[in-house]
């Protein structure tokens, strides 16, 4: 029984991280279909904005108990800047996506949630995963 859970726990930074380039990836594809039709952002943007900030910030969460566990990053510098660029990033499109009502607002959006991902890797990379 001690093996199982020991997979489990071993698995489920990568289903975190799967989850999260997922709807980063979504919302992305949201965001930037309201750009090309010219529309600013809507609400459809503001809850997968919030779903990426979420996951994003469990991912964090779950690095960071990993970290305590006594799984260090190789770079602890460069981790903590992935880490937090990851978290602040979403709800900072946001803002300036909606400080810019037009369509240039939901490209804000959709091009921070492409930068999800690569962020998501990049920790990933960091651990050593």
């Amino acid at each position: 029984m001690g093996t199982a859970r020991a997979v489990n726990v071993a698995r489920m930074p990568a289903v975190l991280s799967t989850v999260t380039t997922v709807v980063a990836l979504l919302l992305a594809a949201a965001a930037l279909l309201a750009s090309a039709l010219n529309r600013a952002p809507d609400r459809v943007q503001f809850v997968g904005t919030v779903i990426v900030s979420v996951a994003t910030v469990v991912l964090v969460g779950a690095a960071v108990a990993s970290w305590i566990g006594g799984h260090s990053p190789r770079e602890t510098t460069t981790f903590l800047g992935y880490a937090l660029t990851m978290v602040l990033l979403p709800a900072g499109a946001w803002i300036v996506g909606k400080m810019e009502p037009t369509r240039f607002g939901s490209l804000i959006v959709g091009v921070a949630a492409l930068i999800v991902p690569v962020l998501v890797l990049r920790i990933g990379q960091v651990f050593g995963a």
